[in-house]
């Protein structure tokens, strides 16, 4: 895998796409955080998000060689297939808005319990706040800000115009505004 580091993604996706287990394995390590984040942030289910994770990566394994690197991160790509298996597993299971109490499991790598606790109120506040607003919305200003997609990699992932998403954003972002305003 070290030698995997000095290519370039270019690279790495053409020797995944060729079936190369080890570049394959190079993207699962770099985009399973991003990803897993995600599907808890919409679950709020640990084990839930980890099982779908899991989903994501074979689904995306089995398929890698349709896919089709546009020069972009291979991050829209995963979104995709994850936002699909989260729907799955919504029709399958009604599963529960994300719980607050289950918003502070995510590992943090600071130690520091007074940071921790500030960071954990933040959290809680915003996500209340973030459930407040349509799912579309929520959607987008959270990959957006939480997993700092482009708009382009926001569109194709929700299979929406890079327009469309613009307006989510700004919709939501002037929804939490009035939200956060009228709760001062």
């Amino acid at each position: 895998m070290e030698n995997l580091e000095n290519q370039n993604l270019s690279n790495i996706i053409d020797q995944a796409k060729h079936g190369d287990q080890e570049a394959f394995s190079y993207l699962y390590t770099n985009y399973f955080t991003p990803v897993y984040r995600y599907l808890y942030l919409r679950t709020g289910s640990k084990a839930d998000s980890e099982d779908m994770v899991q989903d994501v990566f074979i689904k995306a394994y089995v398929s890698f060689e349709r896919y089709s690197y546009q020069g972009t991160s291979p991050l829209a790509y995963f979104y995709t297939i994850a936002r699909n298996t989260l729907i799955d597993h919504r029709r399958k299971k009604k599963a529960p808005v994300l719980d607050e109490d289950q918003l502070m499991e995510i590992a943090d790598p600071a130690n520091n319990p007074e940071e921790n606790l500030l960071k954990e109120h933040a959290a809680e506040d915003l996500h209340k706040k973030l459930n407040l607003l349509p799912e579309d919305q929520q959607e987008v200003i959270i990959l957006k800000f939480i997993n700092e997609l482009s708009t382009k990699e926001i569109a194709d992932a929700l299979e929406k115009s890079e327009e469309s998403v613009r307006q989510l954003q700004s919709r939501g972002l002037k929804a939490l505004r009035n939200i956060f305003n009228s709760h001062e």
